[in-house]
């Protein structure tokens, strides 16, 4: 007895043994599975890093409104430094002048500037964090 099943192969009808087209429906049930497991995988693995890496995920409007949180904190740790501290970050980055003529305005080194723009730098950095 020849037990033959007919099968679509390529887009055209066959006639095979029926071993072979068990053989042939449990692979690609197989496949279906694997496909299944794969998509399982990555869907936990994008849910992992929306979770555990927001760095790798980024968010315009949530990126700005942080940024913008930011940006109002520095203003405030900048305004709580004084008239003459305010007045150096200014100059500095304000008007982007440099350090030998920001002494030349005071009347000091070049040394003397770097050395109090190095502490409202520290300050701001102790108040901004």
């Amino acid at each position: 007895m020849n037990d033959s099943v007919v099968i679509t192969y390529s887009g055209q009808q066959v006639s095979v043994p029926k071993e072979v087209a068990d053989f042939l429906e449990q692979d690609r049930k197989r496949e279906q599975a694997q496909d299944k497991r794969d998509q399982r995988h990555l869907s936990k693995s994008e849910f992992e890093t929306v979770l555990f890496c927001s760095d790798c995920v980024r968010r315009p409007v949530e990126d700005t409104v942080l940024r913008n949180l930011q940006l109002e904190c520095l203003r405030k740790a900048v305004d709580g430094l004084g008239t003459q501290g305010r007045e150096l970050i200014e100059l500095r980055y304000g008007q982007g002048l440099t350090m030998e003529e920001i002494g030349t305005i005071y009347g000091v080194s070049k040394a003397a500037v770097s050395k109090r723009l190095k502490k409202l730098h520290e300050q701001l950095r102790g108040s901004v964090k």
